[in-house]
């Protein structure tokens, strides 16, 4: 009889410490939910893209989404900015995706990104100093860096400080033929001009 009561109120322990748990994390999750920025097509879908400055209240976890035009035959280069306000804390490094599921489901990669100080350059709001970082893909099956071609999302993760009140962004975003096919357009360039010289 002791030892039932003693496993009964163990496992009303071992309950009420899950239940604890439980309601810490759903705690959590309300309070760190992440902003979310999505950046679709809008009209058409251009290859070159450049989105920005805009600036945002929010401080937290953000999240970036830059729609792109699925392409496994091109190779991508893209370019980011993050404006916080000066005395913020130095931001140092952004997370990156590559997916091509919609709602982002099922990331192909995902890499850490160093951000580099932003020298020289007028900020494009008073009291603001930049960090960038940029990247590329490599079309599929190159063997070069990241050879997804161009996915159909590219996305940025970072968190902004909380004594930020403001931060910026500024991206490019390009999507450029294989290299075969540049020297292919680049020798019928070539071609174009003897034939307007003769």
């Amino acid at each position: 009889m002791i030892g039932g009561q003693k496993e009964e109120e163990e496992m009303m322990s071992r309950c009420l410490r899950v239940s604890l748990l439980v309601g810490v994390v759903v705690l959590f999750s309300a309070l760190g939910q992440a902003v979310v920025i999505e950046f679709g097509f809008e009209g058409a879908p251009e290859h070159y893209r450049t989105i920005g400055p805009l600036q945002y209240p929010e401080h937290s976890i953000v999240e970036v989404y830059v729609e792109n035009i699925l392409d496994p035959d091109r190779w991508k280069e893209w370019y980011i900015e993050i404006w916080v306000p000066d005395g913020s804390p130095d931001m140092t490094i952004i997370n990156v995706d590559y997916d091509n599921t919609p709602d982002h489901s099922n990331p192909i990669e995902v890499y850490p990104v160093d951000l580099y100080p932003i020298a020289g350059v007028n900020p494009p709001w008073p009291g603001y100093k930049g960090f960038a970082a940029e990247g590329i893909t490599t079309p599929e099956g190159s063997g070069g860096p990241h050879p997804w071609g161009n996915p159909g999302w590219v996305s940025f993760h970072f968190e902004i400080d909380d004594t930020c009140l403001g931060w910026g962004l500024y991206i490019e975003d390009c999507c450029i033929p294989e290299p075969a096919t540049m020297a292919l357009l680049g020798l019928g360039g070539l071609a174009l001009l003897r034939k307007r010289k003769r």
